[in-house]
Protein backbone atom coordinates (compact mmCIF):
# COMPACT_ATOMS: atom_id res chain seq x y z
CA UNK A 1 0.00 0.00 0.00
CA UNK A 2 1.43 3.60 -0.81
CA UNK A 3 1.43 6.14 1.80
CA UNK A 4 1.48 9.57 2.05
CA UNK A 5 2.29 11.26 5.87
CA UNK A 6 1.69 15.03 5.82
CA UNK A 7 2.97 17.86 8.54
CA UNK A 8 -0.06 19.48 9.95
CA UNK A 9 1.57 22.35 11.75
CA UNK A 10 -1.23 24.13 13.52
CA UNK A 11 -3.15 20.97 14.94
CA UNK A 12 0.19 18.94 16.11
CA UNK A 13 -0.63 16.49 14.39
CA UNK A 14 0.42 13.77 11.56
CA UNK A 15 -2.04 12.64 8.42
CA UNK A 16 -1.31 9.34 7.07
CA UNK A 17 -3.07 9.38 3.66
CA UNK A 18 -3.89 6.25 1.90
CA UNK A 19 -3.04 6.80 -1.97
CA UNK A 20 -5.11 4.15 -3.20
CA UNK A 21 -8.10 5.32 -1.77
CA UNK A 22 -6.87 9.29 -1.76
CA UNK A 23 -8.63 9.21 1.83
CA UNK A 24 -7.04 10.02 5.28
CA UNK A 25 -6.90 6.70 7.42
CA UNK A 26 -5.07 7.95 10.47
CA UNK A 27 -4.20 11.35 12.38
CA UNK A 28 -1.11 10.42 14.85
CA UNK A 29 -1.76 13.11 17.51
CA UNK A 30 1.94 14.09 18.77
CA UNK A 31 1.11 15.60 22.14
CA UNK A 32 3.38 17.69 24.28
CA UNK A 33 3.19 18.49 28.25
CA UNK A 34 4.70 21.80 27.29
CA UNK A 35 2.70 22.88 24.82
CA UNK A 36 2.38 23.33 21.22
CA UNK A 37 4.54 21.02 19.01
CA UNK A 38 4.81 22.54 15.58
CA UNK A 39 5.57 19.59 13.17
CA UNK A 40 7.43 21.49 10.41
CA UNK A 41 9.82 18.61 8.10
CA UNK A 42 9.54 15.07 7.50
CA UNK A 43 12.03 12.58 6.17
CA UNK A 44 11.64 8.03 6.04
CA UNK A 45 14.16 6.29 8.35
CA UNK A 46 13.55 2.50 7.49
CA UNK A 47 10.40 2.02 9.22
CA UNK A 48 10.17 4.89 10.78
CA UNK A 49 9.19 8.94 9.83
CA UNK A 50 11.26 11.48 11.62
CA UNK A 51 9.57 14.31 12.36
CA UNK A 52 11.08 18.12 13.10
CA UNK A 53 9.32 20.39 15.36
CA UNK A 54 9.46 23.88 15.11
CA UNK A 55 7.77 24.69 18.61
CA UNK A 56 9.16 21.95 21.21
CA UNK A 57 12.23 21.90 19.59
CA UNK A 58 12.82 17.99 19.35
CA UNK A 59 11.66 15.50 16.55
CA UNK A 60 9.75 12.62 17.13
CA UNK A 61 10.55 9.29 15.77
CA UNK A 62 7.33 7.29 14.47
CA UNK A 63 7.63 3.71 13.83
CA UNK A 64 4.96 2.82 10.71
CA UNK A 65 4.44 -0.96 11.85
CA UNK A 66 3.77 -0.15 15.43
CA UNK A 67 1.73 3.37 14.56
CA UNK A 68 1.29 4.31 18.34
CA UNK A 69 5.15 3.85 19.17
CA UNK A 70 6.70 7.54 19.71
CA UNK A 71 9.76 8.48 21.04
CA UNK A 72 10.84 12.22 21.38
CA UNK A 73 14.06 13.86 21.78
CA UNK A 74 15.24 16.91 22.50
CA UNK A 75 17.33 18.84 19.65
CA UNK A 76 17.60 23.03 19.74
CA UNK A 77 15.79 25.69 19.61
CA UNK A 78 13.12 25.80 16.10
CA UNK A 79 13.84 22.52 14.22
CA UNK A 80 12.80 23.01 10.89
CA UNK A 81 13.83 20.16 8.56
CA UNK A 82 15.57 16.85 9.33
CA UNK A 83 17.29 14.83 6.36
CA UNK A 84 19.24 11.47 6.99
CA UNK A 85 22.07 9.68 5.32
CA UNK A 86 22.36 6.36 6.64
CA UNK A 87 21.92 6.05 10.28
CA UNK A 88 22.83 9.63 10.96
CA UNK A 89 20.12 12.52 10.92
CA UNK A 90 20.78 16.18 10.09
CA UNK A 91 18.32 18.61 11.71
CA UNK A 92 18.33 22.77 11.13
CA UNK A 93 17.64 24.55 14.00
CA UNK A 94 16.46 28.08 13.38
CA UNK A 95 17.00 29.46 16.79
CA UNK A 96 20.57 28.49 17.29
CA UNK A 97 21.60 28.33 12.83
CA UNK A 98 23.16 25.03 13.19
CA UNK A 99 22.92 21.75 11.76
CA UNK A 100 22.65 19.31 14.95
CA UNK A 101 24.46 15.83 13.99
CA UNK A 102 22.21 13.07 15.82
CA UNK A 103 22.51 9.67 15.95
CA UNK A 104 19.81 7.93 15.28
CA UNK A 105 21.20 3.99 17.05
CA UNK A 106 22.59 5.85 19.88
CA UNK A 107 20.21 8.30 20.22
CA UNK A 108 22.74 11.15 20.93
CA UNK A 109 23.80 14.50 19.36
CA UNK A 110 26.99 13.89 18.02
CA UNK A 111 28.05 17.76 17.14
CA UNK A 112 26.91 20.95 15.26
CA UNK A 113 28.00 22.66 12.14
CA UNK A 114 27.59 26.18 11.81
CA UNK A 115 25.14 27.42 9.11
CA UNK A 116 23.44 30.61 8.23
CA UNK A 117 21.13 32.70 9.91
CA UNK A 118 17.66 30.69 10.37
CA UNK A 119 17.83 27.85 8.31
CA UNK A 120 14.53 26.97 7.01
CA UNK A 121 15.51 23.72 4.95
CA UNK A 122 17.48 20.73 4.24
CA UNK A 123 17.85 18.14 1.89
CA UNK A 124 20.71 15.40 0.60
CA UNK A 125 22.68 14.24 -2.15
CA UNK A 126 23.66 10.97 -1.08
CA UNK A 127 25.89 9.87 -4.02
CA UNK A 128 28.48 12.82 -3.20
CA UNK A 129 27.64 13.05 0.92
CA UNK A 130 26.61 16.59 0.61
CA UNK A 131 24.32 18.71 2.41
CA UNK A 132 22.29 21.71 1.00
CA UNK A 133 20.41 24.46 3.66
CA UNK A 134 18.66 27.20 2.31
CA UNK A 135 19.42 29.78 5.04
CA UNK A 136 15.65 32.26 5.03
CA UNK A 137 16.75 35.34 6.52
CA UNK A 138 20.20 35.36 5.13
CA UNK A 139 19.54 35.25 1.65
CA UNK A 140 22.10 32.26 1.28
CA UNK A 141 22.51 28.42 1.19
CA UNK A 142 24.80 26.56 3.46
CA UNK A 143 26.74 23.35 1.32
CA UNK A 144 27.88 20.81 3.71
CA UNK A 145 30.23 17.66 3.36
CA UNK A 146 28.66 15.01 5.13
CA UNK A 147 31.87 12.57 5.81
CA UNK A 148 34.18 15.37 7.19
CA UNK A 149 30.83 17.55 8.35
CA UNK A 150 32.67 20.97 7.06
CA UNK A 151 30.65 23.72 5.46
CA UNK A 152 32.04 24.17 1.45
CA UNK A 153 30.98 27.17 1.50
CA UNK A 154 27.91 29.55 1.49
CA UNK A 155 26.62 30.94 -1.41
CA UNK A 156 24.28 34.43 -1.60
CA UNK A 157 20.88 33.74 -3.18
CA UNK A 158 17.72 36.11 -3.71
CA UNK A 159 15.22 37.03 -0.56
CA UNK A 160 14.10 34.77 1.62
CA UNK A 161 15.19 31.14 0.12
CA UNK A 162 12.90 28.68 1.51
CA UNK A 163 13.85 25.33 -0.22
CA UNK A 164 17.14 23.98 -2.04
CA UNK A 165 17.40 20.33 -3.64
CA UNK A 166 20.38 18.93 -5.95
CA UNK A 167 18.98 17.61 -8.54
CA UNK A 168 18.89 13.77 -9.49
CA UNK A 169 22.20 14.03 -11.99
CA UNK A 170 24.02 16.56 -9.35
CA UNK A 171 24.78 18.75 -11.59
CA UNK A 172 21.72 21.66 -10.05
CA UNK A 173 21.06 22.88 -6.94
CA UNK A 174 17.84 24.62 -7.29
CA UNK A 175 16.81 26.82 -4.70
CA UNK A 176 13.17 28.85 -4.08
CA UNK A 177 14.02 32.28 -3.73
CA UNK A 178 10.81 33.17 -2.18
CA UNK A 179 10.49 36.76 -1.74
CA UNK A 180 7.99 36.07 0.70
CA UNK A 181 6.52 39.85 2.48
CA UNK A 182 7.51 41.92 -1.26
CA UNK A 183 5.77 42.37 -4.01
CA UNK A 184 8.59 40.87 -5.88
CA UNK A 185 7.37 37.98 -8.27
CA UNK A 186 9.85 34.99 -6.84
CA UNK A 187 12.02 32.65 -8.67
CA UNK A 188 14.41 29.93 -8.80
CA UNK A 189 18.43 30.12 -8.87
CA UNK A 190 19.96 27.49 -10.44
CA UNK A 191 23.70 26.70 -8.92
CA UNK A 192 26.42 25.02 -10.98
CA UNK A 193 27.90 21.97 -8.59
CA UNK A 194 30.93 22.46 -10.73
CA UNK A 195 31.24 25.85 -9.98
CA UNK A 196 28.99 26.70 -7.33
CA UNK A 197 27.71 29.67 -8.96
CA UNK A 198 24.02 30.58 -10.21
CA UNK A 199 23.68 29.87 -13.98
CA UNK A 200 20.00 31.02 -14.49
CA UNK A 201 17.68 32.38 -12.43
CA UNK A 202 13.80 31.25 -13.54
CA UNK A 203 10.84 33.67 -12.72
CA UNK A 204 8.38 30.75 -11.20
CA UNK A 205 5.67 32.68 -9.03
CA UNK A 206 4.60 34.63 -6.02
CA UNK A 207 5.97 32.84 -3.31
CA UNK A 208 7.57 29.87 -4.37
CA UNK A 209 8.32 27.62 -0.82
CA UNK A 210 9.37 24.26 -2.32
CA UNK A 211 10.28 22.49 -4.95
CA UNK A 212 10.35 18.65 -6.23
CA UNK A 213 11.68 16.92 -8.87
CA UNK A 214 10.18 14.02 -11.01
CA UNK A 215 12.67 13.13 -14.32
CA UNK A 216 13.04 15.83 -16.38
CA UNK A 217 10.65 18.29 -14.65
CA UNK A 218 11.20 20.53 -11.33
CA UNK A 219 7.15 21.11 -9.45
CA UNK A 220 7.50 24.52 -7.50
CA UNK A 221 4.42 25.75 -5.45
CA UNK A 222 4.06 29.02 -5.43
CA UNK A 223 2.40 29.68 -1.85
CA UNK A 224 0.96 33.57 -2.65
CA UNK A 225 -0.93 32.69 -6.21
CA UNK A 226 -2.71 29.47 -5.88
CA UNK A 227 -0.39 27.95 -8.64
CA UNK A 228 2.39 25.07 -9.64
CA UNK A 229 5.08 25.72 -11.84
CA UNK A 230 6.40 23.11 -14.07
CA UNK A 231 10.44 23.74 -14.80
CA UNK A 232 11.51 21.83 -17.96
CA UNK A 233 15.02 21.15 -16.49
CA UNK A 234 17.43 20.23 -19.65
CA UNK A 235 15.83 24.03 -21.10
CA UNK A 236 16.08 25.58 -17.74
CA UNK A 237 12.47 27.32 -18.08
CA UNK A 238 9.23 27.11 -17.08
CA UNK A 239 6.76 25.56 -19.09
CA UNK A 240 3.85 25.36 -17.76
CA UNK A 241 1.71 27.01 -14.71
CA UNK A 242 -0.80 25.03 -13.37
CA UNK A 243 -3.82 26.93 -11.30
CA UNK A 244 -4.75 25.25 -8.17
CA UNK A 245 -6.47 27.28 -4.94
CA UNK A 246 -5.88 28.44 -1.44
CA UNK A 247 -2.23 28.53 -0.68
CA UNK A 248 0.37 25.85 -1.71
CA UNK A 249 2.88 24.61 0.35
CA UNK A 250 4.54 20.80 0.08
CA UNK A 251 4.50 19.37 -3.02
CA UNK A 252 5.58 15.76 -4.77
CA UNK A 253 4.52 13.76 -7.42
CA UNK A 254 3.85 10.10 -8.09
CA UNK A 255 3.47 8.93 -11.52
CA UNK A 256 0.76 11.27 -13.11
CA UNK A 257 -0.28 12.50 -9.74
CA UNK A 258 0.69 15.77 -8.11
CA UNK A 259 0.16 16.16 -4.51
CA UNK A 260 0.15 20.25 -2.85
CA UNK A 261 -0.89 20.62 0.73
CA UNK A 262 -2.76 23.74 1.08
CA UNK A 263 -1.95 25.62 4.44
CA UNK A 264 -4.48 28.19 3.91
CA UNK A 265 -7.85 25.57 3.56
CA UNK A 266 -6.24 22.81 5.37
CA UNK A 267 -6.57 20.51 2.22
CA UNK A 268 -4.48 17.90 0.34
CA UNK A 269 -5.18 18.25 -3.04
CA UNK A 270 -4.59 15.22 -5.66
CA UNK A 271 -3.93 16.78 -9.48
CA UNK A 272 -4.08 14.33 -12.60
CA UNK A 273 -1.44 15.70 -14.70
CA UNK A 274 -3.06 13.57 -17.68
CA UNK A 275 -6.30 15.20 -17.24
CA UNK A 276 -6.48 18.24 -15.10
CA UNK A 277 -8.65 17.62 -12.54
CA UNK A 278 -8.45 17.11 -8.95
CA UNK A 279 -9.13 15.37 -5.78
CA UNK A 280 -9.65 17.12 -2.61
CA UNK A 281 -9.23 16.17 1.10
CA UNK A 282 -9.22 17.43 4.37
CA UNK A 283 -6.21 17.08 6.80
CA UNK A 284 -5.23 18.76 9.79
CA UNK A 285 -4.53 22.57 10.64
CA UNK A 286 -1.62 24.09 8.61
CA UNK A 287 -0.23 20.86 6.38
CA UNK A 288 3.49 21.72 5.64
CA UNK A 289 5.65 19.02 4.54
CA UNK A 290 4.48 15.86 2.96
CA UNK A 291 6.50 12.90 1.81
CA UNK A 292 6.04 9.99 0.38
CA UNK A 293 6.12 5.86 1.73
Amino acid sequence: MDYMFVCNTGSDSISRVNLNSFKEDRRIKLNNISGKVGPHGLCSWKSNIIVANSYSSSIVIIDIMFRDKLEEYYIGGHCNDVAVIGNTAFIVCGECNNVIVFDLESKKVEEEIPCGDFPHSIEVDKDNKFIVIANMNEDSITLVETDKRQVITNIKVGNYPTKAIFTSDSKYIMVCESYLGSDQEGSINVIDLDTLRSLKVIKSGSGPVDIFQDKDMCYVSNFNDESVSCLYIDELEVVKKIKLEGMPRGICKKGRYLYVSDSYKNKLICYDIYNETKKIITVGNEPTDIILI
